[in-house]
């Protein structure tokens, strides 16, 4: 079933709007985007003998950016060069239809924006902008491409350049700006046909904000790169020719980079009615909120008379801290310790030592301190720690000279308490220690102690011993 959102101005105006892609990568197969005899998400290759290795879902980590929404996973597109291995192997350029089969027609008064998540590994993988290639574009009918996207290096390679053209018969217009490798950015690019403003035939427009603010539609003159004499798209190939899905390449001159999180949106007026880019705007709604964190695996283990808790995350958004929660029963959890976020845009490991762990079952979970105060757990762990019965040692044994020591071994970390009765069990010595995995005390007995058997008690940790000592 088709919506469309119709927007009637306050100055009569009237024109409609549309999301036409979201893609987000969620609950896709990791491998080939698409194939010839299968394909994900709707993608269809544009080569049918193609073979479809260069564009690849990888594993359930989403390309993250604040405040824009991200699924579970994301592609990684490769040059065709990185894979080409003889002359007859084509490239997939696969494309995505719009939903529901809509095809937007490249009328006056049309406009378009497109958002996604680019990240670019290395410059091993990208041209210099001279001779760089298209990545992204909007499709037509018949198959020719307009608002494309470029990923450029710098002449030394040591930064990245992002540009946009109208078509993929000349070269991009970069940003002045350089970027750097293995980051992820946020891309808004907006593509204005024939808008009304100028009265020849030159002028369609075409603009592109790097990491622009999502809270409200940005200006054209905020844009990192802005082209306002186009030649009108809707005379090549045909009038009106309707685009209808966003297409992805692998050319030897476009970039190896990962994409994630495409939107694409539309507008257009009514006859002769101005569409306004507020309402291609509106339909496209940008602006999110990421998962805070995905966590991934988390496992515990007995280490240095402890317990080593270990967990992974994939993910980092407004994230201020982490909060480490034990339990004795898996049900009643409590605080335990608070560790830092890394903030980094791969995978991070923690590790964090529970020094005081009790005998038997020892459950874990993970809690994030998210910024707006909601919480998410990680899965509990559990770990069983083998009891240890402490050793207590006294000596010397018989005592003969009213002083004794006392060690006691395979002890928790923790507070105990050293009592010593006479033989009709009153209580005469009384210490509280705090102490390790060892205790070593010595003990200066009352001058007055007769001879006789004497009884030593050490209690803590949820331990007890008790052992006996001779004074001659």
């Amino acid at each position: 079933m088709l919506f469309i959102l119709f927007i009637a101005t306050s100055n009569g105006n009237a024109q409609y709007s549309q999301l036409l892609i979201n893609e987000n990568f969620t609950d896709y197969t990791t491998g080939n985007l698409n194939s010839t005899s299968a394909s994900q998400g709707s993608w269809k290759p544009s080569f049918r003998e193609s073979s479809s290795d260069f564009v690849q879902v990888a594993s359930l980590l989403p390309l993250l950016y604040p405040d824009y929404t991200s699924g579970s996973q994301y592609v990684n597109v490769a040059q065709r060069s990185d894979y080409e291995a003889s002359p007859w192997k084509y490239p997939d350029d696969p494309y995505k239809p719009f939903k529901n089969g809509i095809v937007a027609t490249n009328a006056d008064n049309t406009i378009f924006y497109i958002s996604f998540l680019v990240r670019v590994p290395s410059a091993g993988g990208v041209q210099s902008t001279g001779d760089a290639r298209p990545n992204i574009a909007l499709r037509t009918i018949n198959g020719s491409q307009f608002a494309n996207f470029y990923i450029g290096k710098t002449q030394n390679g040591t930064g990245l350049k992002f540009g946009i053209n109208k078509d993929t018969y000349g070269s991009g217009q970069f940003t002045e700006q350089t970027y750097s490798f293995n980051t992820t950015y946020l891309v808004l690019i907006r593509y204005d046909i024939a808008n009304g403003l100028n009265t020849g035939d030159y002028d369609d427009k075409m603009y592109m904000w790097i990491n622009p603010s999502l809270s409200s539609e940005p200006s054209g003159q905020s844009a990192q790169v802005a082209i306002n004499n186009f030649w009108d798209f809707k005379f090549d190939g045909g009038f009106n020719t309707p685009a209808h899905s966003l297409q992805l390449f692998q050319e030897p001159g476009s970039a190896t980079a990962s994409f994630d999180a495409f939107k694409v949106a539309y507008a257009q007026g009514f006859d002769t009615d101005t569409a306004t880019s507020a309402a291609a705007w509106n339909s496209l709604s940008p602006a999110g909120v990421p998962l805070p964190v995905k966590f991934g695996s988390i496992k515990g283990y007995a280490k240095d008379r402890g317990i080593q808790v270990e967990w992974n995350v994939y993910s980092e958004f407004n994230i201020l801290r982490y909060e480490i929660e034990r339990s004795a029963d898996g049900i009643h959890f409590s605080h335990a310790a608070y560790v830092a976020v890394k903030h980094e845009e791969s995978k991070s490991l923690y590790k964090w030592l529970d020094a005081i762990p009790v005998g038997g079952n020892n459950y874990y979970r993970i809690k994030n301190i998210y910024t707006t105060g909601e919480p998410l757990y990680s899965t509990i762990v559990r770990v069983v720690l083998k009891e240890h019965d402490p050793v207590l040692l006294i000596y010397p044994n018989p005592a003969s000279d009213k002083h004794i020591s006392i060690q006691a071994t395979d002890l928790q970390q923790g507070d105990y308490k050293i009592e010593i009765f006479n033989a009709g069990g009153q209580l005469f010595y009384v210490k509280q220690i705090s102490a390790g995995s060892t205790i070593n005390q010595s003990i200066e007995l009352p001058a007055a102690l007769k001879t006789g058997i004497y009884t030593i008690q050490l209690t803590g940790m949820s331990i007890k011993q008790v052992t006996q000592f001779l004074v001659q």
